[in-house]
C-alpha cells in the first residue's frame, strides 16, 4: 500500500540526494577552480629545500604564492618537509623530490619531469651542496668525485633542464649559492673545495652572457646570478662539522630576505645579470638592519671563521 509516509520518505531520500549532488558540484568546482589557480601560478625549484637556507627560501617563496619544488637526498623526508610548509595558508603549494647527483637513477622522477617538461620551473635555485675540509693533500679520489659531482656537476644539470622555459617565457632566472670570484687564503686552505663552488661561479657568469642577444635587455626580467654570504649561518655545515657555534652564527633567512628583496622589490632586475651578490652589502644599501638576522651579539664574519678552524687543524 502506497501510504502518505511512504511518499514524504522517498520525498526526502530525493531532496537529500539532490542536495548532496549539489554540495559534491560545488566541493568539485572549487577544486576545479583551485587547481587551474595552483597550475597558473609560477614554479620555483630550490635545490636542498629540506633545511637551513633552502628551507628558508622555499617558506619564502610560498609566501609569495609560488608552486614550490624542493629536493634533498631522500624523498621520504623531502615530502615530509614539504606537508609541513603547506601549513602555509597561501595559494601555493610544495612538492618534494628526491635530487642526489650521486644517485642520477634513483633521482630520475624528477629529472625527467624537467626532461620532458612536465615541470618548468620560472626560477631554479641552486641551492644544495657539500662541503669538506680535506685539502689538495689529502683528499681522496672517491671523496673529490662526490664533491664536484654535487658542487659542479648539478647545478650546470639542472641549468641545462630549465633555461630554455626562462629564456622562452622572458622572465624568472637561475640563481647560485656559490662565493664571489677571488683567490685568497681560504681559497687555498679550502682547496679544492672552494674549486668545485668557484666553477658555480663561473658558470653563472657565462649562463648569463648566454641569454640570446634576439631578447633585447629592456624587453626580459630574466636573472641569472649568485649570491653569498659573509656569515657563517645556522646550518648543518658551520654546526654539525664543528667550524662554529649556534652565537657564532646569522641566521639562514638573511640570505632567502636577499632573494626576497632582489626577487620582489627591485625595479629592473635583470641589471644584475652575471654579478655576485653578497648579502650584507645588498642588503645594507637597501637600507635594511641585518642585526635582526644575529643569533647572538658575538657573531663573527665567515673568513674569520673558517681561517681560525681550519688553522687549528
Amino acid at each position: 500500500m502506497y501510504t502518505h509516509q511512504s511518499y514524504n520518505v522517498k520525498n526526502n531520500v530525493k531532496n537529500n540526494v539532490k542536495n548532496n549532488v549539489k554540495k559534491i558540484y560545488k566541493h568539485i568546482r572549487i577544486i576545479f577552480l583551485y587547481m587551474r589557480l595552483v597550475n597558473n601560478l609560477k614554479t620555483v625549484l630550490i635545490t636542498g629545500g629540506t633545511r637551513g637556507v633552502g628551507l628558508e627560501l622555499a617558506k619564502m617563496f610560498k609566501k609569495q604564492n609560488y608552486n614550490v619544488i624542493i629536493t634533498g637526498r631522500d624523498s621520504n623526508y623531502s615530502k615530509k618537509i614539504a606537508k609541513k610548509l603547506n601549513n602555509i595558508n597561501t595559494n601555493g603549494i610544495v612538492k618534494g623530490y628526491k635530487l642526489d647527483f650521486l644517485d642520477i637513477n634513483g633521482s630520475s622522477k624528477l629529472l625527467n619531469k624537467l626532461q620532458d617538461k612536465t615541470i618548468q620551473p620560472t626560477i631554479l635555485i641552486n641551492n644544495a651542496g657539500v662541503l669538506m675540509l680535506d685539502n689538495i693533500n689529502n683528499i681522496t679520489d672517491k671523496r673529490l668525485d662526490t664533491m664536484f659531482k654535487v658542487n659542479t656537476y648539478g647545478p650546470i644539470l639542472l641549468s641545462k633542464l630549465c633555461k630554455d622555459h626562462i629564456w622562452k617565457t622572458r622572465e624568472g632566472g637561475i640563481l647560485f649559492n656559490s662565493p664571489p670570484y677571488q683567490i685568497d687564503n681560504k681559497t687555498t686552505h679550502l682547496m679544492p673545495y672552494m674549486q668545485s663552488k668557484l666553477a658555480q661561479t663561473t658558470f653563472m657568469k657565462s649562463l648569463a652572457n648566454s641569454i640570446p642577444q634576439s631578447i633585447p635587455t629592456d624587453k626580459h626580467n630574466i636573472i641569472v646570478a649568485s649570491f653569498w654570504t659573509n656569515y657563517p649561518l645556522l646550518t648543518d655545515a658551520i654546526i654539525k662539522r664543528g667550524i662554529g657555534k649556534e652565537e657564532d652564527c646569522m641566521h639562514p633567512a638573511i640570505l632567502s630576505d636577499t632573494i626576497k628583496e632582489l626577487l620582489f622589490n627591485t625595479k629592473n632586475v635583470s641589471s644584475y645579470n652575471g654579478k655576485e651578490i653578497i648579502d650584507e652589502d645588498f642588503l645594507n644599501k637597501r637600507k635594511i638592519d641585518i642585526t635582526k638576522y644575529k643569533m647572538s651579539k658575538n657573531v663573527s664574519k665567515l673568513d674569520k671563521l673558517f681561517m681560525n678552524h681550519l688553522i687549528k687543524k
